[in-house]
């Protein structure tokens, strides 16, 4: 199999995704296939899930885990950013996105042998905004379902799913983990059953254990028949069991595809993408939708509430040499408070520009001096904060390194997926370190909007709360992009994100592994994988 390096324009969907074509796809294609052999695949993953049930986390290597266990009722192609079907044959909208009706396949179960009805929908959805209520936990399929007004059963098959406002974002996010349906008697049990015992899903494959911080396995759904039509064959997936190992050491999951201890690996660091390639190892590579990774600034902070410290650090950070030293060889710096790739992007490159000298004449100007130790001082308070995160250390490092050149000092707390997320919750954080991938521009809505109750960063920008909620409800195209448009200007010119680096998903297997693909979300389907 050669090695796949594709290109940034072969990445991205287009800069506007119309509900027309994301209503598109309305019927299912049989691409029927031979059944190639079984066989057990042992992937190894960076970072421990901490939740394997594929509603509640935001954690990359717990989505793609949980993607092989649940289907949606809708999925989305992601090379045109069509919608197409999957567990629901046919779908619709009304007009002003207030209202979409569902028609379910029929015959499909779930792995305990119930059946997929309206009445399990409804109390998935119902389900998820409980759970994401208090901003705890599910808060990206919580923020798909924002203005929730309930699901209208019609009968076992068909269903609407109704918003007090119209909802942009509500068909994208059906075909997403996030909103993955689980059986009824999942969305009875506790959030902490759930993320430790797994959930009961329609899926190709069904958890077996999970051991955290070791690793979470999973077999084949025998009798499975209801997968996507952007799948490339149907019935059962073709291997037998998937293994998910969890080894935080690069090298050592470099080293273990080498030596054919695992058939895939996640988490390729770009430095070793060169060499992998050359040695034969097939190499998969997407660029993530969304936010781009970015420090993220809590305004609480009275550092970080200086206008003239956050205009300062918008041109202080060198994109271009963070990219160059860290960033995949095909992909290109940060423009904006959105990935390239993701619908409703906007390029706000000129305001982003590089100038470490303006930089630092803007901070002069308003009164921070540097002190003996080439630090900036105002009013005896030194120019410093602590930007807290859990992967990427040596990136953060570089930055600090960098903000130190205009008087910054920026201080590191690393820690593990929980002690960050445990941050977001207690609101105990400077600044953040992370990205967020979305599937759509919602992804603002959900880092930026006060009145979401997931939101991470902080901050108090009345108009900036006006548009993000105007753009959600905006049912025509052209003015949901010019709502879009204005609110990326407002969140990098006002210091809002400082974008470091876009994040590409890189992953590598062995020669024969065949069958690998990215949905729209960059996470991965395993369905179709061979082990030659």
């Amino acid at each position: 199999m050669s090695t796949l390096r594709p290109r940034r324009t072969g990445l991205a969907l287009t800069a506007t995704v119309g509900i027309a074509a994301l209503l598109a796809g309305c019927s299912s294609a049989d691409t029927g296939s031979d059944t190639a052999d079984g066989g057990t695949l042992v992937y190894a993953v960076e970072t421990d899930p901490t939740c394997i049930d594929p509603q509640q986390p935001t954690v990359t290597q717990a989505l793609y885990i949980g993607r092989q266990v649940v289907d949606s009722l809708v999925d989305q192609d992601p090379e045109t950013g069509e919608i197409v079907p999957w567990l629901a044959e046919d779908f619709s909208a009304n007009e002003d996105l207030t209202a979409f009706d569902f028609t379910l396949r029929e015959g499909v179960t779930f792995s305990d042998g119930s059946d997929l009805t309206s009445e399990v929908v409804a109390a998935n959805f119902d389900s998820i905004v409980e759970m994401a209520a208090d901003g705890s936990t599910a808060s990206l399929g919580g923020a798909y379902l924002a203005g929730y007004a309930g699901t209208e059963i019609v009968d076992d098959r068909t269903f609407t799913v109704s918003f007090d406002a119209p909802n942009a974002a509500f068909l994208q996010g059906a075909s997403t983990m996030s909103l993955g349906i689980v059986s009824e008697d999942t969305t009875t049990l506790g959030v902490d059953e759930r993320c430790q015992d797994g959930v009961i899903g329609t899926g190709p494959f069904v958890y077996d254990t999970y051991s955290p911080n070791t690793e979470v396995t999973m077999d084949r759904r025998e009798g499975y028949d209801w997968a996507s039509e952007l799948r490339e064959h149907t019935g059962d997936a073709y291997l037998d069991r998937v293994e998910f190992a969890v080894v935080t050491e690069a090298s050592v999951r470099v080293g273990g595809l080498q030596s054919g201890e695992f058939d895939m690996i996640g988490e390729l660091p770009e430095i070793d993408e060169p060499r992998i390639s050359e040695e034969g190892f097939p190499v998969y590579a997407k660029a993530n939708p969304g936010i781009p990774t970015s420090l993220i600034p809590n305004l609480t902070n009275e550092v970080l509430a200086d206008d003239a410290v956050r205009d300062a650090l918008r041109i202080g950070i060198d994109r271009a040499e963070i990219n160059e030293t860290m960033g995949y060889a095909d992909g290109n710096e940060p423009t904006s408070a959105l990935s390239s790739g993701t619908s409703g992007y906007t390029s706000q490159a000129d305001l982003m520009a590089y100038d470490p000298e303006e930089a630092a004449r803007i901070l002069e100007d308003a009164g921070w001096e540097l002190g003996d130790d080439g630090i900036r001082e105002k009013d005896g308070q030194r120019l410093e904060f602590t930007a807290t995160g859990f992967y990427e250390q040596e990136m953060m490092e570089l930055i600090q390194l960098q903000l130190t050149e205009i008087g910054v000092d920026m201080q590191i707390n690393f820690t593990d997926a929980g002690g960050f997320f445990g941050a977001i919750a207690e609101g105990s954080y400077d600044v953040l370190f992370a990205a967020l991938t979305r599937t759509g521009p919602d992804a603002l809505a959900t880092m930026f909007q006060q009145s979401n109750s997931s939101h991470w960063a902080v901050l108090d920008d009345a108009e900036l709360e006006g548009v993000l909620e105007e753009q959600a409800s905006a049912a025509n195209d052209d003015e949901r992009q010019a709502l879009l448009d204005e609110a990326q200007t407002m969140i990098i010119e006002r210091g809002y994100l400082f974008p470091i680096l876009e994040v590409y998903q890189l992953h590598a297997s062995q020669p024969e592994v065949s069958g690998f693909a990215f949905d729209s979300a960059s996470r991965f389907h395993l369905y179709d994988v061979t082990l030659g």
